[in-house]
């Protein structure tokens, strides 16, 4: 009986803990949570059939760099922004790497990421300077090519000759919110209407976790380079993540991470201004969507293994579960976050970043990486698989001259294969390709080999 009474006592004393928890009016994370369900991922069939494509995918600089998730291209060179806050200058060619521009401060670890920032999205213009959404400082306009007085003794260095104009800083009040999190973004031909996705107006970067748990606050923007002016398109948007914008600029295409679908937003015809949902069940949790050489969109994807079921789709009918994990982490940081407001101690704030991070939460899911390739109408019409986990995390595919790059948050390297490896035969791995043993045809050889460009 002593056992039994004490069995029943920690049980009665945890189940009024949890009540606490769940309904303790006021307690963070300030959101709220309901009930969502995903339906069965789609079969590995057809286009979707696994394949050994990006088994032997090259890791440029490994170890030299971490997090190169979004690409922009001008003079040949690559430009990707850096967990460190960096934005560096790739060169495809010579395999070098330069730094070019840091929006934020000087940072030695990860967890400062307040401090330094974290360059996302990036688009040049047509005069040559950088826009870039900064997941912590929001919207700037970057001069790379700055005049500086001559003589001076630094003028050499690279770094001294950046300008940088904030547009929409993270600070700003748009439309009765804050955009905690600018994500990706493209450029109109005019040069000067630009969009936007924010992916929360509710938790910064570094609590990303709870954003995609909760009821979601992301949205779609347009902003205006010569007016200034601001305009929300779109609104309730599970993690707003990848953007694209299409050839002809009829249509936007934006990934919505927190329900696996991509959404198209007209901006021509009977239509416009309005949404629809484009993609309504992709093979994965999509990050980034490119325009690739062939008039298709490439979609990097955290992958919904069939016979594995993602932790989303496991938690997403419960919405008390999630409620309760939330507020349970939360609990845990309150006296951290206290600690750290008073004496920041580098093992504390390390333990409070990690707690909201997804890159955690990222790792949960299987090794495995995952390209997806959709048409206008949102089919999808090929897939590469890396099998083996070589590159995993992949956040986005980008075509480059006859390389198509990957980019990730979480890899510390930049990945890439040859382009012409899309057409070998499914059973063929990569090693014929980068080695050059194999015949395959070429049919698209005429337009791989060049960036996309409107």
């Amino acid at each position: 009986m002593g056992f039994l009474s004490a069995f029943s006592r920690i049980l009665l004393d945890m189940t009024v803990v949890t009540l606490l928890i769940l309904t303790l009016p006021g307690f963070p994370p300030h959101t709220t949570f309901t009930s969502l369900h995903f339906p069965p991922p789609p079969p590995w069939t057809g286009p979707l059939q696994p394949n050994e494509k990006l088994n032997l995918v090259d890791r440029l600089f490994e170890n030299q760099l971490k997090g190169p998730e979004s690409f922009a291209v001008r003079d040949g060179q690559l430009y990707t922004g850096l967990m460190s806050g960096l934005i560096v200058k790739v060169d495809p060619e010579n395999l070098e790497i330069e730094p070019v521009a840091r929006i934020g401060e000087e940072c030695r670890e990860q967890h400062e990421e307040g401090r330094c920032g974290r360059p996302m999205g990036m688009v040049f213009t047509k005069s040559g300077k950088l826009l870039v959404c900064d997941a912590v400082f929001g919207l700037y306009l970057i001069d790379l090519d700055k005049e500086v007085e001559e003589h001076r003794i630094q003028e050499s260095r690279l770094m001294e000759r950046v300008g940088y104009t904030a547009l929409l800083p993270a600070t700003m009040e748009i439309e009765g919110r804050h955009h905690k999190v600018y994500n990706s973004i493209v450029l109109a031909d005019d040069d000067e209407t630009v969009y936007v996705t924010v992916s929360s107006t509710r938790f910064g970067l570094s609590d990303g976790l709870f954003e995609i748990t909760s009821d979601p606050s992301g949205r779609l923007v347009r902003y205006n380079l010569r007016t200034a002016e601001v305009e929300v398109l779109v609104e309730g948007i599970s993690f707003a993540n990848g953007l694209e914008l299409d050839k002809e600029e009829q249509f936007l295409l934006y990934c919505e991470t927190g329900r696996a679908r991509v959404h198209k937003y007209h901006l021509q015809g009977e239509r416009a201004g309005q949404a629809e949902v484009l993609v309504d069940n992709l093979p994965g949790m999509p990050d980034n969507i490119r325009l690739n050489d062939n008039g298709n969109y490439y979609i990097g994807v955290n992958p919904r293994i069939p016979g594995k079921p993602h932790v989303l789709e496991l938690l997403g009918p419960h919405s008390w579960v999630r409620k309760f994990l939330s507020r349970l982490v939360c609990m845990v940081m309150m006296p951290v976050k206290l600690v750290n407001s008073v004496v920041a101690l580098p093992v504390l704030q390390q333990f409070e970043y990690w707690c909201g991070n997804m890159e955690p939460f990222a790792h949960l899911a299987p090794p495995y990486g995952l390209v997806v390739e959709v048409d206008a109408t949102g089919t999808i019409i090929s897939s590469l698989h890396s099998t083996n986990g070589a590159v995993r995390f992949i956040a986005e595919a980008f075509v480059l001259d006859r390389w198509i790059y990957f980019g990730s948050p979480y890899s510390n390297y930049l990945g890439r294969v040859p382009a012409r490896l899309r057409y070998t035969t499914q059973h063929k791995s990569s090693a014929g390709v980068t080695l050059g043993l194999l015949d395959d045809p070429e049919p698209m050889e005429a337009t791989v080999g060049r960036p996309v460009t409107r």
